[in-house]
């Protein structure tokens, strides 16, 4: 048999004895898809089928094509307590309060309107670009502490909103042992 790649067979006298000739076929057809990376947006397109490395271990720092049932429940999540969060901020500021962030702040200034713009597009567009990466170390840990800090604050709205807490009184803290002993 003769090899389709139209190299000399490893089977032939002088070339790698010991093999046997059907080892060297090639038996893929088209052009060799692995000439190319993979570009790391082909899995918003669902041209692919790949999710994962292909071999153990193979996955840090690689591209897929495609997400997981699981990164997509992540990504959603933060989106959607991003969106809380933007809710309940808007609620404490009926309610008198202010913004604690000073970025954020400046944008409520700008108007109620580019506040939720920057909310929704800006975190949007960096959680695309987080789980686009999502197979690199530090975007891994960006998209678990930003699933940590939007839980937070959003217990930290319910606490302030559902516990009934006045934004315009301040909130006086008490800690044990703080207080000076009189004689």
């Amino acid at each position: 048999m003769a090899s389709t790649t139209g190299n000399p067979s490893p089977a032939a006298p002088g070339n790698n004895p010991g093999h046997a000739e059907e080892d060297s076929l090639e038996r893929r057809s088209g052009p060799d898809r692995r000439l190319q990376p993979t570009s790391a947006f082909a899995g918003f397109f669902a041209r692919g089928k790949r999710k994962r490395g292909r071999r153990v271990g193979e996955s840090e720092g690689t591209y897929v094509d495609r997400f997981t049932r699981g990164d997509v429940v992540l990504l959603l999540g933060i989106f959607i307590l991003n969106i809380l969060d933007a809710f309940f901020t808007m609620l404490w500021l009926q309610r008198g309060g202010g913004e604690g962030n000073p970025f954020m702040a400046y944008l409520l200034e700008m108007g109620e309107e580019v506040f939720l713009l920057q909310k929704c597009i800006v975190v949007g567009i960096w959680l695309i670009v987080l789980l686009v990466h999502k197979n690199f170390k530090l975007a891994r840990i960006g998209l678990y502490s930003l699933a940590g800090v939007y839980t937070a604050l959003v217990i930290g709205h319910f606490v302030l909103i559902g516990g009934d807490i006045d934004p315009r009184q301040p909130i006086e803290i008490r800690l044990p042992g703080s207080e000076q002993a009189s004689e």
